[in-house]
């Protein structure tokens, strides 16, 4: 065990007691918080496997009598853990067949240098937003693709090379993906909660006061810093290992019904607003048809290599906002906010609190939730103070789209889940692309939104 793994055992262990013994909220209140605080510091410093961590908590929510043991594992009866799930069987026919490798030596044969590499990365990770709607699935799709990539040029888990490549694709596509109105469930967490306020929001719209800045600019600054912060020592030879073969010239036909679902799948999802079937049914059907018995790429044993610990972890996150929300402490916090809202008086300012006031919910439950949580109280709100419906809620979702640790944000956690960047480098470089957000493209975007008439 390291020494941060050390001080991960020993913070895990007296923080939760402390909060434990804090008189100024009730029993059930203090339990919830000590188990979330006790999850959230060994998924941090993984003194023990993650999974082990999550199949804990999904015990102690029960047994402690915080929530029942139904509701604690109600999200493997929801969309999310199965979309996971879909993504990750659909994955298994780029990494199972030669697919994944000739992906890769097309990228490495028509890119000539590594900072073109990292740039290209961040370039097909925010079209892939533009075109996917599930983050996950985005994700899942791309990564065995850098993973291939990286095994041809010879790099091995953990290096700088390897945190660079794996972390310019996840970032690119979520951190970009929250200026896009479809390439984001919280996004449209928030259409939701705007339409039942009786107001329409529009892509168009979203793209036009969002992609500019929370999208265009964002990536390209998230560019600059993974290129600084994950600087190798020497450049890499982009030219492929000589212990990876090459694929041969012509398809196979597994590859080519892979192609042809997977590509199937991308049409499906990038147009999921005109035919409304959720991503998680369209996934579902592309696995049947890649493991379809006699016709299907794959054979059906080959889902046995699912990384299903992941889907309990899934679950264990979705158990926390239950009990918080169970213990009433959602309401309570958000409460506090809205009382200080209440005493601003420059719009913009406004906009700015909303969206730092949403930020510290993401560390307690699924950022979905907190849009489903804080928009319809935020417009509420926003109408009592004479503010649009439309910015308000904009704001909010800048707000969740600000996650500092991969457990905040599924996305991240599949492609941790690869084991092909360190935890730290994942932490340091999420932390560094959300201060970057709050500190200089939140005042960008409300001064963008001045300057354009919007509020």
């Amino acid at each position: 065990m390291s020494k941060i793994q050390r001080l991960g055992l020993i913070l895990g262990l007296i923080f939760p007691l402390v909060i434990a013994c804090y008189p100024a909220l009730d029993l059930p209140a203090r339990l919830a918080l000590s188990v979330i605080a006790f999850a959230v510091i060994f998924w941090t410093f993984e003194p023990v496997p993650i999974p082990y961590t999550a199949i804990l908590i999904l015990g102690l929510f029960p047994l402690l009598k915080i929530i029942p043991f139904d509701l604690t594992f109600n999200a493997f009866s929801g969309k999310a853990v199965w979309l996971v799930f879909s993504g990750m069987a659909l994955s298994l026919g780029i990494t199972e067949t030669p697919l994944s490798a000739r992906l890769a030596h097309l990228v490495l044969d028509r890119i000539g240098t590594y900072n073109r590499l990292i740039l290209g990365l961040h370039v097909l990770g925010l079209v892939m937003a533009l075109l996917i709607p599930s983050g996950v699935v985005r994700v899942l799709i791309l990564m065995p693709m850098v993973v291939s990539l990286l095994k041809s040029i010879g790099e091995t888990p953990d290096s700088k090379v390897s945190a660079a490549l794996i972390l310019s694709t996840v970032c690119a596509t979520y951190y970009g993906g929250v200026g896009i109105l479809t390439a984001s469930v919280p996004n449209l967490v928030v259409m939701g909660a705007l339409e039942s306020h009786g107001f329409t929001v529009y892509w168009s719209q979203w793209i036009l006061y969002m992609f500019p800045v929370i999208g265009i600019l964002r990536v390209g600054f998230i560019y600059v810093l993974i290129r600084l912060i994950f600087r190798p020592q020497h450049m890499p030879n982009l030219k492929a290992h000589p212990n990876t073969a090459h694929p041969s010239e012509h398809l196979t036909d597994a590859e080519k019904k892979v192609l042809g679902i997977l590509l199937l799948g991308i049409a499906l999802w990038a147009t999921d607003v005109l035919h409304g079937v959720h991503p998680v049914f369209i996934g579902l059907v592309l696995i049947l048809l890649i493991y379809l018995p006699h016709w299907g790429p794959l054979p059906f044993d080959t889902l046995k290599k699912v990384n299903f610990p992941l889907l309990i972890y899934i679950a264990a996150v979705f158990a926390m906002g239950h009990a918080l929300d169970r213990v009433g402490l959602n309401a309570q916090i958000a409460s506090m906010f809205t009382a200080y809202l209440n005493t601003l008086t420059s719009p913009l300012t406004t906009l700015g609190v909303i969206t730092l006031l949403t930020v510290p919910f993401n560390f307690l439950m699924d950022t979905a939730a907190v849009a489903g949580v804080l928009t319809p109280l935020m417009l509420d709100l926003g109408t009592q103070l004479n503010l649009p419906p439309l910015p308000v809620a904009l704001s909010v979702a800048i707000g969740t789209g600000v996650v500092f640790l991969p457990y905040q944000s599924a996305p991240f956690v599949v492609a941790y889940s690869f084991r092909w960047a360190k935890m730290s480098q994942f932490i340091l470089a999420m932390t560094l692309i959300s201060l970057l957000t709050l500190l200089l493209l939140l005042p960008l975007t409300l001064l963008y939104w001045h300057t354009i008439g919007f509020v």
